[in-house]
């Protein structure tokens, strides 16, 4: 089901330990005022198909899951955004349509 709703004002950023991966987290650092997981109203995930998954997982867990904005930095990505390290980060997650799985 997609959704318009306010953006969001508290971002986390979390990223797999692949190369790529960590070097678009270095480059996103100073682009917003990044706060932990556990204060976010949504998570922007750096990586594949797979660690988006995880993340979703451990966010199921630990008993709280808010909206996550996948960047692929693996190697198909399907469940993931284009990376472009140009783009202001929190525009392109405001602007993203959302969808709820279920």
């Amino acid at each position: 089901m997609a959704s318009n709703a306010a953006p969001f004002e508290r971002l986390a950023l979390v990223a797999s330990d692949v190369p790529r991966a960590q070097e678009a987290f270095a480059a996103l650092l100073p682009q917003h005022d990044w706060v932990p997981l556990e204060e976010a109203d949504a998570v922007v995930v750096l990586g594949g198909d797979g660690f988006m998954l995880q993340t979703l997982h451990a966010m199921i867990d630990a008993g709280r899951v808010i909206p996550a904005y996948g960047m692929n930095l693996g190697s198909v990505g399907f469940l993931m955004n284009r990376f472009d390290k140009r783009a202001a980060i929190a525009a392109r997650v405001a602007k993203a349509r959302r969808w709820t799985i279920a």
